[in-house]
């Protein structure tokens, strides 16, 4: 590129410092990262009489509308319809604005699983499982583990099928399964502007995975760069409603075996499982002083 085609390219870091100097006000600039986490589902189908197969199915259709709620919001979030949403699911005070009364050039994007959940038959569902509580007597914390509303890490697959939840996989299977699968846009002022960006496998996971699965090498550096930038403005300006979709296009099926139960009385069967997907974004952060 020569140095007139240069002077040409124009980032929206370099627009926002360029109108920020030109008010002639102190101002801060900053490096933050923003996130949001939704869940997919997959629901059991056709699982056999006697449970020695089934299939997970993620049916297509589905849409993940990140930043579209804030801390304190009631979302539908995996095996939780009413699931009041903190600062570990967004960092968002107001849906689709910034935090503070700021300026975000949005330069990278990371996005990988958050965790896995799973529900499993309730025990009024059959006189078996009754025996199972009776045996078990679960706690409140596992309740929620076997209905989906906590996740579960199952490395040895005790409950979970060792296709879907074992980590000695080295990967979150139902993720990378559906990410080639998964296309995500950006949208500002209710679609009066939309970015499509293609499919979410290119968006790497900003670190902790293994070398053998990861998109990239995996460290907290690897991002998907955003060069020019996108302007997520601050409330009440052009472009200061935003939020991000990703869209499931086709269907995604998984047999799986459940795993053999260790308990007398049998284990419940599972009916659906979620994957919880983590959505992070982040650039140049610009704000007046005196403001939060």
């Amino acid at each position: 590129m020569e140095a007139e085609d240069l002077k040409l390219f124009r980032t929206k870091r370099s627009e926002l410092l360029a109108l920020y100097a030109k008010n002639n006000v102190p101002f801060l600039a900053t490096t933050r990262g923003l996130h949001s986490v939704r869940s997919l589902r997959f629901d059991v189908e056709n699982l056999d009489a006697g449970g020695a197969i089934g299939f997970l199915v993620a049916h297509a259709g589905q849409e993940l509308d990140f930043f579209n709620y804030a801390q304190g919001n009631q979302i539908d979030l995996a095996g939780s319809p009413n699931f009041r949403a903190t600062e570990a699911e967004t960092s968002l005070t107001t849906a689709r604005r910034t935090t503070a009364s700021a300026d975000l050039s949005v330069e990278w994007i990371t996005m990988g699983a958050r965790g896995l959940k799973a529900q499993y038959t309730p025990a009024a569902a059959t006189p078996l499982y009754p025996d199972f509580v009776a045996a078990v007597n679960p706690t409140a914390g596992v309740t929620e583990g076997l209905s989906g509303q906590a996740c579960l890490a199952d490395p040895f697959a005790l409950v979970l099928p060792p296709e879907v939840g074992s980590s000695a996989t080295l990967e979150q299977v139902l993720y990378h399964l559906v990410a080639p699968h998964l296309t995500l846009r950006f949208e500002w002022d209710n679609a009066d502007r939309t970015e499509k960006m293609g499919t979410c496998d290119q968006f790497v996971e900003g670190g902790g995975a293994s070398y053998l699965h990861a998109n990239g090498e995996p460290s907290v550096n690897n991002r998907f760069r955003i060069p020019e930038g996108f302007l997520w403005a601050r409330e009440g300006q052009p472009a200061g409603d935003m939020h991000v979709i990703a869209t499931l296009r086709n269907n995604v099926v998984i047999p799986y075996s459940p795993p053999a139960s260790l308990l007398s009385t049998g284990f419940p069967d599972l009916i659906a499982a979620w994957v919880e997907i983590k959505l992070r974004v982040g650039g140049m952060l610009l704000r007046v002083p005196g403001s939060n």
